[in-house]
């Protein structure tokens, strides 16, 4: 009986003691990041000019690549004023 206490307990402490590196926030976040770089890399490629419209359209690709991929994106269009 002592035995199976023993092994029971060692068992539940190493279960303990893993749970917290199977449980890293860390690599969600970079994964999260990860997605925001790769929209707005993408869209800079796309819409490499730095006028107001291009702007516009960078930013519009940026947060449409964003909800694509089921990211926190802000809601409607990016819009400024076009002189």
């Amino acid at each position: 009986m002592s035995r199976l206490l023993v092994v029971l307990g060692g068992l539940a402490f190493l279960l303990l003691a893993l749970t917290p590196a199977l449980a890293d926030p860390r690599g969600e976040s970079e994964a999260v990041w990860s997605v925001a770089d790769r929209c707005a890399r993408e869209a800079a490629r796309l819409f490499p000019d730095y006028t107001p419209q291009g702007n516009i359209a960078r930013e519009n690709y940026r947060r449409a690549c964003l909800r694509a991929n089921n990211e926190p994106a802000p809601d409607g269009n990016a819009s400024a004023t076009i002189k």
